[in-house]
C-alpha cells in the first residue's frame, strides 16, 4: 500500500514539475514592449511587432525603448 501512494506522490511531483516549466517558457517571451505591441502596433505578440515598435520609438514606453535599443 506504502509504494501506491509514493508513487502517486511521485508522479504528482512529475506533473508539477511539468507545468512550471511550460508556464516559465511561456513568460520567456513576455518582454516590456506587451502594452506597448498593443498599444500601437495592434499586435499582441510583441516578439512579431518589433519591426513595428522600432518604426514608432518615439511612442513607447521607456522601458520598452531601453528594451529594443539594447538588442
Amino acid at each position: 500500500m506504502q509504494n501506491g501512494k509514493t508513487l502517486h506522490f511521485v508522479l504528482l511531483a512529475c506533473i508539477s514539475l511539468f507545468l512550471t516549466e511550460a508556464a516559465l517558457a511561456k513568460d520567456a517571451y513576455k518582454t516590456p514592449c506587451r502594452a506597448d505591441a498593443k498599444r500601437v502596433c495592434h499586435m499582441d505578440n510583441d516578439v512579431k511587432a518589433q519591426a513595428c515598435l522600432k518604426q514608432h520609438l518615439s511612442e513607447l514606453t521607456p522601458a520598452c525603448k531601453a528594451f529594443l535599443t539594447k538588442k
